[in-house]
Parts: C-alpha cells; structure tokens; sequence
C-alpha cells in the first residue's frame, strides 16, 4: 500500500511503497525504473519496523537528487504506563548516498514537535532539501487546530511557522519555481471553518504570506483528507485540487505562466462525481496533466477509476480519458503521478485486491 513516485534531476524515475513484514512489522521498499529494460529494477529495503504508523492518506514520501535519496515515514508514539500509544505521530528521515544499498539511521524530521503528520519534500536548486508537515504541537497548549510548519533538513535553526491554522489531515505540495523558490500548496481553515486551498512561497530563507489559491467558500467542519498538488516546469506552474462547496463535489485547476506568481482562470476538470484524490504534472510547454478518482453512477461517468486530463496554459481542455479502473475505498489510496518523458507520465496505484498490488502504468499524452 501507499506507493509514490518521485523522479530526480538526471531523469531516473522511483517508486516506493509499504508492505508488511510479519508479527506487526512493516517493511519501506524502493525499486529505481530501468529505462532501457523498460521494467522495474530489484526491489530494496529502505527500513523496518513495528513501531510504525501505517496510515491509507499519510504513506511514506521519496524524495530523489543525483546519487542521493531522502525517505521519510511515520512512527508511532511511544507507549505509555498503560499500553496505549499517544494519539499524534512523528515522522522520521534517513539518507541514502548509495543509490539505496544503504541508509543513515533515521532521525526525526524535527525536534521542537512530536506531533509531525503528512510531510511534503522539495529538493531545492541548491541541493538542500526542504521538508513542510502539519503539526499538532500547539495540542499541549490547548489549542486544537493543526499548523502548518517547514525547515530545511539539517540545518541550525528554528522550524518556520507557514500557517497557525490548517485543515488536519490533507495532503501538502511543493514545487520549484525557476526563480530559485519553492511553491507550497495546502487546504488552509479559518476561525469560520472555510477550507479552501492557500499558496505560500519560500524564497530559499523566508516564506511569505499565504494567499487564496482560489475562494471556493467550502465551509465543513471536519477535513475531507484531500490534499492539492502542483506542479511546474520552467516559468509554467498548475495547481489541482477538490472542493464541494454547497455540498457539490468538485475537482478545479488553474495554471500560471509566470511561476505561479497569478493564475489563469479557473476551469472545472471532473465528470460529475469526482471523489478528489488528485495529482499533477507540468511539461516545458505548459501541458498540465491532471489525475483525480471519479466516482461511480450518473451524472455523466458510468465508469469509476483514475481519469487523465490535460490543460494547455492557454486553458484549453482535453476530453478525460480513463487510464484504469478503480474502487473509491480506502485500501486504493491516492494515486500518483510524474513526469517522465517529453509527453509520458507514470502512474502508481494500489489496486484494492486480496492480496492488494502496487501497479504503475506509462501514459503517452496525444
């Protein structure tokens, strides 16, 4: 379960994912893509444990560099007097510089929380490695709303607070900008409870303001576990994300030619009973490719399963193409999708079987 792919700078593309080990433990496995074999290579171990939090929204993140992996995964409080486990989690990073055959010893993602959940990386032009996560810390304090904090892995310093006030278990995303900043998505929440998207921006040292991705006016007071993605290439940015407002289920993408410093109009890209789940990826000519589950009935779509479409930067639609059937259940996770190829995407999925798979699909855009 959980599979995710990340591609690096040179072009090689990976795919992680969790299985179970036996006796409670789990095992974070890695194969690298062998493009001239056009086939996964041999399945590594990145590490084990029975401590583990093992989670269908919150799977383990690969991050790829030249000749250099970061893995992070999430651990469990440790137990108390009585046998019983904290109710928040931590995430853990270790460091491959072998191309995999070996790992540091995990350390936590930071020390000024124990609470650490759904973690995005983003490695920057500089070769440092950024990490941004929802945390709980302000829970001892009595404060239950999740907040969204970043820090550059290793270094001195305090964690940087994004946001005081985010939704609690959506997904984040980060991307480059060809200025040398990072581009930092997520679903933000107000006193009023509106959960719609925000975008901040790291220029390398501070971040900025969040502002609205767009004012969608979602008002739910509880979190729909649906993240945004973006993605870019070059001076093209886009963003994907789901939303209901008015209790109307809906999956939205706007793109930017500047960096994502402004976006171009809204376009609506599901079918009629979108579940969310969405993924993204940028081309250098502004092709934004788009992924998101559709539900199953009428109106519309018959046919339930990840569906492809794609948005030019000069807001053009492509017609959705289903790349493969699959079930809205939470044992099929959140697809995923990169960029691998002048107009090819790969794609990994859980397939909700017994026992279930991890299968990965090459998708040629027309």
């Amino acid at each position: 379960m959980g599979s995710s792919l990340a591609r690096s700078p040179d072009g090689i593309s990976y795919l992680s994912w969790l299985e179970p080990a036996g006796n409670g433990a789990w095992l974070l496995k890695f194969s690298r893509f062998d493009s001239a074999g056009q086939q996964w290579g041999e399945a590594r171990n990145i590490a084990r444990g029975s401590d583990w939090f093992i989670n269908w929204a919150d799977f383990p993140v690969l991050a790829a560099e030249a000749g250099r992996l970061t893995a992070v995964w999430f651990v469990d409080q440790p137990a108390t007097d009585s046998g019983a486990h904290g109710e928040a989690y931590r995430a853990v990073f270790s460091i491959s510089s072998d191309e995999g055959r070996t790992w540091t010893e995990p350390h936590p993602i930071t020390g000024e929380s124990a609470s650490v959940e759904f973690v995005a990386l983003q490695r920057l032009p500089d070769g440092r490695m950024l990490a941004a996560w929802l945390d709980g810390r302000g829970r001892s304090v009595g404060n239950e709303r999740q907040a969204l904090y970043a820090r550059v892995l290793g270094e001195p310093g305090s964690d940087a607070l994004v946001d005081p006030s985010v939704c609690d278990c959506c997904q984040l995303s980060l991307a480059v900008a060809p200025d040398g900043g990072v581009l930092l998505a997520y679903r933000g929440r107000t006193k009023d409870e509106i959960r719609d998207m925000q975008v901040a921006r790291f220029d390398g040292h501070t971040w900025s303001q969040p502002t609205p991705l767009n004012a969608d006016g979602w008002k739910i007071a509880g979190c729909p576990v649906n993240g945004p993605q973006l993605a870019t290439s070059g001076r093209f940015a886009g963003a994907v994300w789901f939303t209901a407002p008015n209790q109307e289920p809906q999956v939205l993408a706007r793109v930017s030619t500047d960096a994502g410093r402004t976006f171009g109009p809204v376009r609506r890209i599901d079918l009629g009973r979108p579940q969310g789940r969405v993924d993204a990826a940028m081309f250098a000519d502004g092709t934004f490719a788009l992924t998101w589950l559709e539900g199953t009935g009428q109106p519309r779509s018959s046919a339930g399963g990840v569906y492809l479409r794609s948005l030019s930067a000069e807001g053009e639609l492509s017609d959705a193409a289903m790349l493969a059937p699959m079930s809205a259940n939470r044992v099929s996770g959140f697809p995923r999708i990169i960029r691998s190829g002048q107009r090819q995407i790969t794609l990994t999925l859980t397939q909700d079987a017994l026992p279930s798979r991890i299968r990965t699909f090459q998708v040629d855009l027309p």
